[in-house]
């Protein structure tokens, strides 16, 4: 290799120099979000933009009762804000006294629960319902603060029967259903640790929907209720408030009293335009983005998330700056100038007068006679200098040799340097191609090992078909090399008879048999070659045949004629075999690729239901232990229908 230039050395300095000035300006420039108020927030858990004007609901507790201020990318909109003292609120309390609970947790609960009642900063109307045997209105929507006092104070843990808090929530959510349609309804859950099944979740995520009710969630402890909850949440709004003992109830109770007196509702005319976009809601130094999608209703905290073009946004404020300007001018200017420096030598490459001479040397020359010509892919000096390293390397870890070797055998005419070299690189381009298209390094590393496997599995298809092919066409070459020997030709003059006659690959391998022994090497030992380069069993045979006959003499031609039989008689019985084990291959084909088939058609009707799988713990282990017993069976039934003949 040659050393770099001192301007080609100049150039890469400017660019790095560049790049690591551009990193520094980005990384200190850009603006950072603002915090906004540190004693309050402002949430954002509904949002309706079907049939005129979009409906925003949400909470900010800590914070002023302002105004909303709602606007987009071209501009602020107008808006109608209604804060919880005009927006009629409904709940349900939901209370979980099922005989598994602690007497204490639910005394305590429906103490804490008092901080709910109707009246003053509380709610307009409230209903109190229990979970024990089945969904139990201890009192309906009522605006009397002393009828719920009276309904929580009577809840006592029941002596039987067991808990059906979804069904409870989802009686809950029918019972709001039934009001007035413009009031903000929540329902308030108070659960315990007891573990329950998931039946009917969806039924009464639905019921919640329908209802427009989010859930505001006291849970003690973690399990099943916990979890339940979570995914009511994150469909329906609210929020879920972890409880690890029985005296926090009080607290957790005070936070969603805060958070229902704080609810407000906001009310802007649709933006012009189509599509989905993204809003900024703000109020006293607090902010948040939400996705409005014109048409569609969205609830929860996931379907809220703002579009990924509101991020690009902000990029695209921090490319606009000056600075940020004059930063791309230096980095494209570098760039331009790296790729120049590379086209240059590539094409005006410096040759050593070694270089020049290597022309004329003997050594040179890429053309075998005993083999096809080995073309040379690499004519710019980059390159081959490129492909120099890369075979060094490969030559010290013994890779070359095997290469080489597979490409003889395969019958294609590249350079093991070369292919190594290309096949690398290849593999690198798939895997920032898949890194750019999917932005998963997981993905990107997967593309590079597939490409680098792939150049090896195609040599491997093309030297099995090689071999598939020398085999069928040596019981033909066997009876036309024993018709020569009949005729009198020798055993040389009979292969090279034989080359001329018969196609590609038994006439290439003949050939260069024919050519190695009139360069001096001995017939057998050029057999031997062939043998060892086909990895044909069958043509061992006969080359050990042929060796013994001119040790011991004999009749070669009817020896040649029986190996021939031989051969073709097994031929017929291996397609027996592969007629009758046909049935278990395709089994096995079917079976190995159901399970991916299914799979996609399962993910494409339910993507949800397979996506459970991709989760860490039981569904890595569920996939780990398919994958094995897949392997297991394919290992299995490959040796059930493997005869060896």
């Amino acid at each position: 290799m040659h050393r770099l230039p001192l301007l080609g050395r100049a150039v890469l300095t400017f660019a790095a120099a560049a790049v690591l000035f551009g990193a520094a300006i980005v990384s200190f420039g850009s603006p950072s979000a603002s915090a906004g108020n540190d004693d309050g927030f402002l949430r954002v858990d509904s949002l309706r933009g079907a049939g005129g004007p979009v409906v925003i609901d949400g909470y900010a507790p800590g914070l002023n009762r302002e105004p909303v201020s709602v606007s987009t990318g071209s501009g602020p909109l107008v808006a109608d804000t209604r804060w919880a003292d005009r927006l009629p609120l409904e709940v349900a309390l939901v209370v979980d006294d099922a005989a598994g609970q602690r007497n204490g947790t639910v005394q305590l609960a429906a103490d804490a629960l008092l901080a709910l009642i109707p009246g003053g900063d509380g709610p307009a109307r409230t209903a109190v319902l229990t979970t024990s045997g089945g969904p139990d209105v201890v009192a309906p929507l009522t605006g009397s603060g002393a009828e719920i006092s009276d309904a929580l104070a009577g809840i006592t843990l029941a002596k039987s029967g067991g808990s059906d808090l979804l069904g409870t929530i989802e009686a809950a959510a029918d019972l709001l259903g039934s009001g007035d349609p413009a009031a903000r309804r929540a329902v308030v859950v108070v659960a315990a640790t007891p573990e329950r099944g998931t039946s009917g979740l969806g039924r009464t995520e639905r019921s919640l929907v329908s209802s427009q009710a989010s859930v505001e969630a006291l849970v003690v402890g973690t399990g099943a209720p916990a979890a339940q909850l979570a995914r009511l949440v994150e469909a329906t709004g609210g929020d879920v408030t972890p409880l690890s003992s029985d005296e926090q109830l009080n607290e957790g109770a005070e936070a969603v009293a805060d958070r229902l007196s704080t609810r407000f509702r906001t009310e802007v005319a649709s933006p012009p335009g189509s599509g989905v976009r993204s809003l900024e809601l703000a109020l006293d130094g607090s902010t948040t983005s939400v996705t409005l999608a014109p048409g569609t209703d969205r609830r929860g905290p996931a379907a809220l998330q703002p579009p990924v073009a509101a991020e690009q946004s902000q990029a695209s404020r921090v490319l606009e700056h000056p600075l940020a300007v004059a930063l791309a001018a230096l980095v494209g200017a570098g760039a331009l100038a790296v790729v120049l420096w590379i086209v240059v030598s590539m094409v005006l490459g410096r040759r050593q007068l070694s270089d020049r001479l290597g022309a004329y040397d003997e050594q040179a020359v890429l053309v075998m006679p005993e083999g096809p010509p080995v073309t040379e892919v690499a004519t710019v000096p980059f390159l081959q200098r490129a492909v120099a390293i890369t075979g060094d390397l490969a030559e010290r870890q013994g890779l070359l040799e095997r290469l080489e070797r597979d490409l003889e055998r395969a019958n294609l005419p590249l350079r093991a340097a070369e292919a190594l070299f290309f096949g690398v690189v290849a593999a690198l381009i798939a895997g920032a191609f898949a890194l750019v298209l999917t932005g998963s390094p997981l993905v990107a590393v997967a593309a590079v090992l597939i490409g680098v496997m792939l150049p090896k599995v195609i040599i491997n298809i093309r030297v099995r078909r090689r071999i598939k092919a020398f085999e069928g066409q040596l019981p033909d070459m066997l009876d036309l090399l024993a018709g020569t020997l009949r005729a009198g030709y020798s055993i040389a003059q009979g292969i090279d008879a034989v080359s001329k006659e018969i196609p590609d690959p038994m006439g290439r391998e003949l050939q260069r048999v024919v050519n190695e022994h009139r360069l001096g090497r001995s017939l057998e030992e050029s057999l031997d070659g062939v043998a060892e380069r086909t990895g044909s069993d069958d043509f061992a045979w006969a080359v050990m045949a042929i060796r013994i006959q001119r040790e011991v003499g004999g009749n070669l031609a009817e020896l040649l004629l029986t190996v021939s039989s031989t051969m073709n008689q097994r031929e017929r019985l291996r397609r027996d075999v592969a007629s009758l084990t046909a049935e278990g291959r395709m089994s096995a084909m079917v079976l190995g690729l159901m399970p991916f088939i299914l799979g996609a058609v399962m993910y494409v009707i339910n993507p949800e239901y397979v996506l459970a799988l991709l989760t860490p713990g039981i569904g890595y282990f569920m996939l780990g232990a398919a994958v094995v017993s897949m392997i297991i069976g394919f290992i299995w039934m490959k040796k059930l229908i493997t005869v060896e003949v």
